[in-house]
């Protein structure tokens, strides 16, 4: 898998990750409550976590999720149980008592929780098939194919475990990250950069800053604060009398570098489940 993503070209990856801001960017705008609910890394990779150990349970391979068994992986935190109350009043995960021990709560994955999150995979094992790192008809085979998606996402956890180990070091996609909404937000630029005309490497656009932050459901104080710390990081370049912005090369670079990484590890993952490798019970 290394070896297609250094091999990739320019123009196959371009493809890829436009179509990447144009599929799962949509899925954010106007959605004010999800991003509430998931517009943090944490919280995000916790409901991913909890998704990968039901699935696992269902084929009999893992416990079911429980908080405790979620914040020994993750490291305990108020914000998770507070977190998990939230999901639950939404109707994302129900608590039910646990089989063996009724000290314990179980955390039931709720049709919504899984839909969406199969949503979110299809749509990157997509672009992953735009770039040629998997084979067509993944994407729709995780929307549409039950048996495959419930085994997809249980055989997850280590391309979570990578995501996460990536999120905790520097670049561009660990930055933005870091803020509320602000993988939302590098999207919105990826996007804009991308379908800009013009020579790659100095692509100058307009943002409408207010439109976005109103769309996602953030302040546009917030927004305005990560994109003026994004400038001071090297990321990006304003000028300000034209209000039009431009992502530098260190940027565009990582960027790249999360993306093909992660559509890789997402690929190797579909490798895992269609050759039963899944870790056995």
């Amino acid at each position: 898998m290394d070896i297609l993503r250094s091999k990739l070209d320019d123009q196959a990856y371009e493809d890829a990750i436009l179509y990447c801001a144009n599929s799962i960017l949509p899925m954010h705008l106007g959605e004010k409550l999800i991003n509430k609910i998931f517009g943090r890394n944490l919280q995000s990779h916790a409901a991913g976590l909890l998704a990968v150990m039901h699935c696992e349970a269902e084929l009999g391979i893992g416990d079911r999720p429980t908080l405790t068994r979620i914040q020994a992986e993750m490291g305990r935190s108020r914000t998770l149980s507070g977190f998990f109350a939230l999901l639950r009043f939404a109707g994302f995960i129900e608590s039910v008592d646990h089989d063996q021990d009724r000290r314990a709560r179980v955390l039931v994955a709720k049709p919504p929780l899984l839909d969406g999150l199969k949503t979110w995979l299809s749509h990157h094992l997509a672009c992953a098939e735009v770039a040629g790192l998997v084979p067509t008809g993944t994407a729709h085979r995780i929307k549409h194919d039950d048996e495959f998606a419930l085994r997809y996402i249980a055989a997850a956890r280590l391309m979570l475990g990578h995501v996460r180990t990536y999120l905790a070091g520097t670049g561009a996609w660990p930055w933005f990250d870091s803020f509320d909404c602000g993988d939302r937000i590098a999207l919105a630029l990826v996007r804009a950069h991308y379908e800009h005309p013009g020579d790659i490497g100095q692509r100058w656009f307009s943002i409408e800053s207010r439109h976005l932050s109103d769309r996602l459901g953030i302040s546009h104080s917030h927004l305005r604060n990560v994109l003026n710390a994004a400038e001071s990081s090297g990321f990006i370049l304003q000028e300000r009398r034209s209000h039009r912005t431009a992502l530098t090369p260190r940027m565009l670079d990582d960027i790249r570098d999360f993306h093909l990484k992660f559509w890789g590890w997402a690929g190797e993952t579909a490798d895992q489940v269609e050759t039963g490798s899944q870790r056995s019970a």
